[in-house]
């Protein structure tokens, strides 16, 4: 067999890789939606991309290294099929950047169409779009399971899915690193101080960004009580 053909058959296999399978048994997949597409990009995307698309998220605000998130201005993904495409494979995909997670194997296909049709209703109708993400605010409820979904959302990309520490900004962030958050015994109110204002306003870490102006007092108090459920 030639080299191309080889080049073939492996691109192939990592499509067939790189692309989520979902068990009808294990989860029933929620028809598309912009209202779908809204609620994922809320907990999956504002990290880096903002609360309106144009780039204004807490990353790219605090790190100067990182590059231009704006959704409205694309570098790469222009067309609807390219920014599913983009979604899937995260860096994987053409000149995509290095910071772009790939949400292939983390979210079901009705997820990945509705985030995709929800971005490309940002650069057609924003007003309609952002009406969309407000009308999220006021269904949160204060529990743990809506904590872990702040903690996967917001301090996963630092603090790592366990909160150890390991994230994938932590092989950047070196002075310090992010802390491990099994280990801290700060006290609670101490450490909800830091997550509202910041690290830098509590004598922490710069690359601490503040959380309280991002997020609701339900979604705080659920925060807090996951975190109180790692370091237990």
């Amino acid at each position: 067999m030639g080299r191309q053909g080889i080049v073939v058959i492996v691109g192939l296999v990592f499509i067939a890789i790189g692309l989520p399978s979902y068990a009808a048994e294990d989860y029933e997949d929620p028809s598309p939606s912009l209202e779908l597409g809204a609620a994922v990009y809320a907990t999956r995307c504002v990290l880096c991309h903002g609360n309106k698309g144009m780039g204004e998220g807490i990353m790219p605000m605090r790190l100067k290294e990182y590059p231009d998130t704006s959704l409205l201005k694309p570098r790469v993904a222009h067309k609807r099929k390219e920014v599913l495409d983009t979604t899937v494979l995260g860096a994987l995909y053409k000149d995509t950047s290095e910071y772009m997670p790939p949400f292939g194997k983390e979210l079901s296909w009705s997820e990945l169409e509705s985030v995709s049709d929800f971005i490309m209703l940002l650069r057609e109708d924003q007003v309609r779009a952002y009406a969309l993400l407000d009308s999220l605010g006021n269904s949160a409820q204060a529990d743990r399971k809506l904590g872990q979904q702040v903690f996967a959302t917001r301090c996963v990309l630092c603090h790592g899915q366990f909160g150890e520490g390991d994230g994938r900004m932590s092989r950047l962030l070196k002075t310090p690193p992010p802390a491990d958050l099994t280990a801290s015994r700060l006290p609670d109110d101490y450490l909800r101080q830091i997550i509202e204002k910041g690290g830098e306003a509590m004598g922490r870490s710069k690359h601490m960004p503040p959380w309280g102006d991002q997020l609701t007092v339900a979604e705080l108090n659920s925060l807090m009580l996951y975190l109180k459920f790692i370091r237990d």
